[in-house]
């Protein structure tokens, strides 16, 4: 495990206006029998979906505008940017938003490819900025998912949703703690592979998490603390409610799945942004990988936290 200083400042979440509803869609392709269990076994009822044309830089820069709200960008030390569906494969997204909030040259720009687990490994990434700084840090966490389902495939057609988050660091605080997790001999279970289209092996990632996740969890949460709010990455509400049970957090878990669907690994701070509770807080991000990531970080009573839709 590992130990950085960190203070949360706010946090933005950004949602396409378009709300799709997941019966109605899934009814036209399976019938209504078939559509209303894959509703009942995701907890996804609707979701949330970019117009055509919409990338992920329109929604991040929405939420990263509202981020630094009465913050001078000049002042910031960096971006980091967490995303695998940026419309370009180079600049990198955080150049692009580095340029549209007017960020000093000097401020370095750096983006993570993790999809689910990528917020908390973008904590970390921002964290370290800020320490070697001395800076607040903007963490931006998103994807347009919609542009790359397969919309014949119920598997992620009926989970994969679309927003950004931002989120403003600052240096110095109460110790944040991180630990990491990776098994790449499970690829091929969550992927977006060459020709851009999401693949992926439900049970596969089920198992990753009932096994493996839950475990490292359970020993993150033995060597650093019970926190008073567990906010997973909105995997499946079925399986981040047995992960929660697995775990004896229950009470603390937070959740906006029911709202939003599976966003990515921008759930986590999407749920940050859209609940309330403050405390120590346990942020946990799992699948593609496979690979996992926790952060136990100080949630203040003073953070601000935001919604909009673009």
């Amino acid at each position: 495990m590992i130990q950085i200083p960190i203070s949360l400042e706010s946090v933005c979440g950004c949602v396409p206006s378009t709300v799709a509803d997941n019966s109605a869609i899934l009814s036209e392709l399976v019938g209504p029998a078939k559509a209303d269990a894959i509703v009942k076994s995701t907890g996804f009822p609707f979701r949330r979906v970019a117009a055509p044309g919409t990338t992920v830089f329109d929604l991040a820069v929405a939420a990263a505008r509202r981020a630094v709200d009465g913050v001078d960008p000049a002042s910031l030390g960096g971006i980091v940017a967490v995303t695998f569906s940026a419309p370009d494969r180079f600049p990198a997204l955080s150049i692009r938003l580095h340029h549209a909030l007017g960020l000093p040259p000097g401020a370095a720009a750096l983006d993570l490819s993790l999809a689910c687990s990528g917020y908390p490994y973008g904590l970390f990434a921002a964290a370290q900025l800020a320490a070697a700084t001395g800076k607040r840090v903007l963490l931006v966490d998103g994807d347009v998912q919609s542009a790359h389902v397969d919309t014949s495939d119920v598997n992620t057609l009926a989970v994969m949703s679309d927003a950004a988050t931002a989120t403003l660091i600052a240096p110095g605080g109460t110790p944040a703690t991180f630990a990491f997790l990776t098994d790449g001999a499970g690829a091929d279970v969550l992927r977006c592979g060459t020709d851009g289209k999401i693949r992926m092996d439900g049970f596969g990632v089920f198992r990753f998490v009932a096994g493996p996740v839950s475990q490292f969890l359970k020993e993150f949460c033995a060597a650093a603390a019970t926190p008073d709010i567990f906010i997973p990455h909105q995997a499946n509400m079925y399986m981040v409610r047995q992960l929660a049970k697995s775990l004896g957090l229950e009470n603390q878990l937070r959740t906006s799945g029911e709202r939003f669907a599976n966003p990515g690994s921008c759930s986590v701070p999407l749920t940050l942004a859209s609940t309330e509770g403050a405390g120590r807080a346990l942020f946990a991000g799992f699948g593609a990988g496979l690979s996992a990531a926790a952060a136990f970080v100080d949630v203040p009573p003073t953070l601000r936290r935001s919604l909009v839709e673009a």
